[in-house]
């Protein structure tokens, strides 16, 4: 044995100064390169229409959810699922997207989608780990003939287990907003005392509402029935025009409208929190929107990169319908900060 030792190690250290590690030295095939200019998430669109993305839970690997009608050949819409990679590459100060194989499920997806998915139109998931021991996926349904909030919740400690077969409960309806109008969008702002969405109860367009949330202990109860709470209509953030898909990260809202002023069809724009108020939206501009129709918009963080915002467009040059796109949007949040 001590022969041995003798015989390996030398030859070891012979072998680790031939081949010393250089962490420049290396080659990585990139799929999806992010960048300050919106790039298509080919990886992941179809030639029918995906939209309405959604990301439970950030990390270096994120299940993307998302609405599409590729299941039905172009028909009615399902929820769907897509892992979704990001990493960092320091070497060519690249931030890269990268995917993987379509239709790889859990056991908790594939019981949430037999559950909510129907040969109705199911759009605008949302994803809300909950401040206790449960979590809520939200979406919108048109089974009854309009578009209804609905949500399943679970126990946050069966989440991808093989419990979850059993644990997922729901849908239910979110009676405590929903109107004989539409109701799509859920949001929730990061303190959890309000839920936004947009409706079109009032008037023959969408308006963006607000409701307030009961605090932890009650949240679950709220939920799952009670009395119809009378949103408020956001005046800052509505206009006379549709303003759909309002969606919170932090201090930032991200929403869509049609409104006077912006590129051409739906345009996205953005608004602050600031001294307990929304400040008034402003259009992300022609870097980002088109004369052609963008759509629900998410913005999230990864590693040191702030509001990165994932959206759906049908302008040219895409695999079909609309598709999703991914853009480094820090910089023009920023720069309308100063």
């Amino acid at each position: 044995m001590n022969f041995l030792k003798r015989l390996l190690f030398p030859l070891l250290a012979i072998l680790l100064s031939a081949c010393p590690y250089d962490p420049d030295d290396y080659e990585f095939e990139y799929d999806t390169i992010v960048t300050d200019s919106p790039v298509n998430l080919k990886g992941i669109n179809s030639q029918h229409d995906d939209y309405n993305a959604a990301m439970p839970y950030p990390a270096g690997s994120y299940g993307l959810y998302f609405s599409s009608n590729r299941n039905s050949g172009g028909s009615d819409y399902d929820i769907i699922h897509w892992d979704v990679y990001f990493s960092y590459h320091e070497k060519d100060d690249v931030l890269d997207v990268h995917y993987s194989n379509p239709g790889e499920y859990n056991i908790f997806d594939n019981t949430l989608f037999t559950l909510i998915n129907s040969s109705d139109d199911q759009l605008g998931p949302h994803t809300f780990f909950g401040p206790k021991e449960f979590s809520y996926f939200f979406y919108a349904d048109n089974q009854g003939g309009d578009f209804d909030i609905r949500f399943a919740h679970y126990f946050k400690s069966d989440f991808g287990t093989y419990g979850a077969t059993n644990a997922i409960h729901g849908p239910d309806t979110l009676k405590v907003i929903n109107s004989d109008e539409d109701d799509l969008y859920p949001s929730i702002t990061e303190d959890q005392s309000s839920m936004f969405f947009c409706s079109n109860r009032d008037h023959e367009h969408f308006n963006i509402y607000s409701i307030p949330l009961p605090g932890a202990d009650s949240l679950h109860d709220f939920f799952k029935g009670g009395d119809v709470v009378e949103p408020d209509l956001n005046a800052i953030l509505s206009s006379d025009y549709n303003d759909k898909c309002p969606y919170l990260y932090q201090d930032v809202m991200v929403f869509t409208s049609d409104r006077e002023g912006g590129q051409g069809g739906f345009d996205l724009y953005y608004s602050l929190y600031e001294n307990g108020a929304w400040t008034t939206p402003v259009n992300f501009g022609p870097e980002i929107n088109t004369e052609y129709d963008e759509y629900r918009p998410i913005i999230f963080s990864f590693f040191e990169f702030q509001n990165l915002m994932i959206f759906s467009s049908d302008r040219p040059g895409g695999l079909g319908g609309f598709d999703l796109y991914m853009v480094k949007a820090d910089s023009y949040i920023q720069s309308l900060k100063l």
